[in-house]
């Protein structure tokens, strides 16, 4: 998550740097605040709800799902929805299954293609190691994605994302310095609802709901298990935003599970060279001011260039490393997926459309 200037402070710990605060160190209004924020998973059935009946017919917006990315959704869609109650989303009257425990963390960047973000979670529901087909899906017929979820008992699973967890009305709303619509070039407008955007430049707002992923992600590892999902963007850039980057170092830390979702094999194995010389100093994050936070915290307790080793560990080690799965996929699970995809195309009722998704990703 890369979004909010001066309030990510929650993303940066990671297993080489000075570890969360124990539960116990926590004050009761911090706690009840990390609390609160665990319990607002949403739904496949709501996030899937929220796409096809919310999002695809928004009034006043006309949403293009190859070309917005996750910030334009955030702009023109949850904050207007959700303008009148001032909540998050997750817990307002708009979410289909209301607010749930999450049992998935997705770490993404809001440059992503929020179309991608939604297929990588698909994918992840129904163990696919890549996200193509997913997407191509949710162009061609969003109520067959919603049957193969439900034919998979998938539609409960609890998925944790920023964008729908965290109040929107005392973060960005009333501020819009420049994100664009892609399509007309024009900012998008701000929100008029009553609420206070907060500005909490160190990180300790107890009312801040941006400075608390990290314990938000202890707390519920704790309280009985979490995971995380990686939505890897089509050109890579997550691994270029230092809060992204210093999440899943986080979870590595936390020893949560973790899949890299990528929008093919061929993207990874084309690109993961770009990644060899990955350098937290020159990575990016929304204000001058948040990454000099983030490289003071480290510097704390080692040196950056002892981080960037560490970092590029986590993404290569061959025998654990983000990527090792990819490389290493082996011809049983090729097998597997070639079976899942065989159950998508029986279900389809000879329409085709799943083999016509698939071969628009090769």
């Amino acid at each position: 998550v890369d979004q909010v200037p001066g309030q990510q402070l929650g993303c940066w710990a990671c297993r080489c740097q000075t570890k969360a605060p124990q539960e116990r160190d926590w004050s009761p209004m911090w706690r009840a605040k990390v609390e609160e924020l665990s319990l607002r998973g949403m739904t496949l059935r709501s996030l899937m709800s929220f796409y096809q009946e919310t999002l695809l017919p928004m009034p006043g917006w006309n949403y293009a799902p190859s070309d917005h990315k996750t910030r334009d959704v955030v702009r023109r869609a949850i904050i207007p929805l959700t303008s009148r109650e001032e909540s998050a989303y997750a817990v307002s009257a708009l979410n289909r299954d209301g607010p749930q425990r999450a049992q998935v963390m997705v770490t993404h960047n809001w440059g992503n293609c929020f179309k991608d973000l939604l297929a990588a979670i698909i994918s992840d529901a129904v163990q696919e190691s890549s996200f193509t087909l997913s997407a191509n899906l949710l162009d061609e017929d969003c109520a067959f994605v919603c049957e193969i979820l439900a034919q998979s008992g998938r539609l409960d699973d609890t998925y944790w994302i920023c964008a729908f967890a965290v109040n929107q009305h005392i973060c960005i709303c009333h501020k819009n310095p420049y994100d664009r619509d892609p399509l007309t070039n024009e900012l998008h407008p701000v929100c008029s609802c009553s609420s206070v955007n907060l500005v909490d430049p160190d990180g300790r707002s107890t009312a801040s709901e941006v400075n608390k992923f990290d314990d938000m992600m202890h707390h519920l590892v704790e309280a009985g298990g979490c995971r995380q999902v990686i939505a890897v963007d089509q050109s890579l850039d997550l691994f270029q935003r230092a809060w992204c980057v210093a999440e899943i170092a986080e979870a590595k830390r936390l020893q949560m599970s973790q899949a890299l979702k990528v929008t093919s094999k061929a993207t990874i194995l084309q690109r993961a060279q770009t990644l060899a010389n990955l350098d937290i100093s020159s990575m990016r994050a929304a204000s001058d001011a948040d990454k000099q936070l983030i490289l003071d915290k480290i510097t704390r307790s080692m040196s950056i260039e002892q981080f960037n080793a560490e970092l590029r560990s986590l993404i290569f080690d061959r025998k654990s490393g983000l990527l090792a799965s990819w490389h290493a996929m082996d011809s049983a699970e090729q097998l597997a997926e070639v079976g899942r995809l065989v159950r998508w195309g029986l279900a389809d009722a000879g329409t085709g459309k799943v083999w016509k998704a698939w071969e628009a990703q090769e």
